[in-house]
């Protein structure tokens, strides 16, 4: 069946010699995998270079419902970036956002809420002028709602740890290794009570980021099964050093 929506590319694998398999999360069906024939050649009404990590797209697909795989009829860049393809720092945090939420979304239904904030998340990280070093730890706090364990509680000092196996903030250490030591639980609990639009208020040390980092990602492997690693993050971290 012929259908229009909205689509984010996620990432894009070689398929013979001309062609490209693309896992793309739409608006309409969640998680798909979308076979462009030619999109590697001369002439190919589709090219890859449309679908670099993150571009939105609006597309008009042959979507059938018992298929991996499936078809698109027309494709187009519903709205160019700007800074994030010509920023060296927003290139990489976007490759490595797109790594994180390909091996995180797994869902092939609608999830509009989920689709909004992407979509209204990539739109203000390309015009974002400054705190550009936190925004991939803000959002990780905020995917992590919706994929099910968002941080629970608040620190109640300044000696207050973060249980990465229980997802809650704790007054004292826990009896497992899985745990954030106090200043980037701190940190995270800034992050969760700060808006997009305020990240350039923030004040946080980088080696602080970096463990913050480093926790969120562990954090993601302990409760999302199969996630592994994810590859992109060492260029992350060189890139704000």
């Amino acid at each position: 069946m012929l259908q229009k929506t909205k689509g984010i590319v996620l990432h894009t694998i070689k398929y013979s010699e001309s062609s490209i398999i693309a896992r793309v999360y739409t608006e309409a069906f969640g998680l798909q995998s979308y076979l462009i024939k030619g999109a590697r050649s001369r002439k190919a009404a589709l090219r890859s270079s449309m679908f670099q990590p993150l571009t939105l797209l609006d597309m008009e697909v042959y979507h059938r419902g018992n298929s991996d795989l499936q078809h698109i009829r027309e494709a187009g860049v519903s709205e160019p970036f700007h800074a994030i393809s010509s920023d060296i720092r927003k290139s990489s945090v976007a490759i490595f956002l797109a790594e994180v939420l390909f091996r995180s979304l797994k869902e092939t239904e609608a999830n509009e809420e989920l689709f909004g904030f992407l979509s209204h998340s990539l739109h203000f990280f390309d015009m974002q002028e400054e705190g550009i070093e936190y925004f991939h730890l803000y959002f990780l706090i905020r995917l992590s709602r919706f994929l099910g364990f968002l941080p629970q509680g608040e620190p109640l000092s300044d000696k207050a740890y973060f249980d990465l196996r229980e997802g809650k903030f704790i007054a004292g250490q826990a009896v497992h290794p899985d745990q954030v030591s106090e200043a980037p639980s701190l940190a995270m609990w800034k992050i969760m009570n700060t808006s997009a639009g305020e990240l350039q208020t923030l004040s946080i040390r980088r080696n602080t980021r970096d463990e913050l980092l480093d926790a969120l990602i562990i954090y993601y492997q302990i409760h999302l099964s199969g996630l592994g690693t994810i590859k992109s993050l060492e260029v992350l971290r060189e890139v704000f050093r």
